[in-house]
């Protein structure tokens, strides 16, 4: 199957091993949650941090990514109600002139926490524990990229739907 044949549904995931910073390929990546066939919700470096952007531009810029898809059919559209929700909470902040949550890889803010900072593959996170109650494994301080990848290359409950031929990361995160 074509990356195009299969689609995309709520609370697909998609992990990229890419990313816009100039750090090679590899080291450091990108990640953000399906809310609709078309559309993303995902967190970035620049302000507003959480934005929804469209599949297509993902893949556009991130080509070396990978598509997973939770099987159970309640878990990817809740965990996509709290991604648009978190979505929502971030833009009402900033039009109230607070900046919450700030983008930060802190290692000092616990995982759990939704408001004291944000980054990609934590959006993702969050989505799943509080919008499904799906926990992802975390090996380390920061739930990062590559670690996305390798919960979901495992978890029996995700279907893995494409996967770019050069996708991968050098280094455990």
């Amino acid at each position: 199957m074509t990356q195009e044949q299969y689609g995309y549904r709520a609370g697909d995931i998609l992990t990229a091993c890419d990313n816009e910073l100039n750090v090679p390929t590899g080291y450091l990546g990108h990640a953000a949650i399906v809310v609709d066939d078309e559309h993303i919700v995902e967190a970035v470096i620049t302000y507003p941090y959480v934005q929804v952007a469209r599949v297509e531009d993902f893949l556009r810029v991130h080509p070396k990514h990978a598509h997973y898809r939770p099987i159970a059919p309640e878990l990817g559209p809740s965990a996509a109600k709290y991604a648009i929700w978190y979505y929502q909470q971030s833009n009402h902040n900033k039009a109230m002139g607070v900046v919450i949550p700030p983008f930060s890889f802190s290692d000092r803010i616990p995982l759990q926490d939704p408001w004291s900072s944000i980054y990609c593959s934590k959006l993702v996170w969050l989505s799943y524990y509080y919008g499904a109650g799906y926990p992802f494994y975390n090996d380390f301080y920061l739930f990062t990229p590559e670690d996305l990848d390798a919960v979901l290359s495992t978890d029996p409950n995700f279907r893995l739907m494409y996967k770019h031929p050069e996708f991968l990361f050098l280094v455990n995160t």
